[in-house]
């Protein structure tokens, strides 16, 4: 059991490790290694293997702490993301200064959100996370061409 959990851990950590890389610095050795743990997530199960491997292309990892604000409603929005691991609070007002906040959902591994990049429209909500969480970010512009 605890060297089924270290072998677990390690394989993360060398997934985790490839997606950290630059998109130019990462070998296609790395490229199939984020493939392999990328198909496994609930986002992606349904992706032709083409754009999955595009998304192993440009696809950036990242690590946040509970209570970092990702993007505020209103923002035009930069990336999109993919839940890897823990979950987010999505969050609305009826203000600018967002004082009365109300979650109205959370966002748990395999969902993904920040499709308004597609056409400069303001965030709908503030994206707030609710536990340590591990995103997949994909900037606008990459993000745009795979959807073309």
């Amino acid at each position: 059991m605890v060297a089924a959990h270290a072998a677990h851990s390690s394989s993360s950590a060398e997934w985790i490790a490839c997606l950290d890389k630059r998109p130019l610095e990462r070998s296609s050795e790395d490229v199939d290694i984020i493939f392999t743990r990328l198909k496994e997530v609930k986002a992606f199960e349904k992706f032709h293997p083409n754009l999955l491997h595009q998304i192993c292309l440009c696809g950036y990892y990242e690590n946040l702490e509970k209570g970092i604000t990702l993007f505020r409603q209103g923002d035009i929005g930069t990336n999109w993301y993919a839940v890897l691991a823990g979950s987010l609070d999505v969050k609305v007002s009826e203000t600018s200064s967002h004082q009365d906040a109300v979650t109205i959902c959370t966002l748990g591994i395999g969902t993904a959100f920040g499709e308004s990049i597609l056409d400069n429209t303001p965030r709908h909500a503030t994206i707030v996370t609710r536990e340590s969480s591990e995103l997949l970010r994909i900037e606008q512009k990459d993000f745009q061409a795979l959807w073309e």
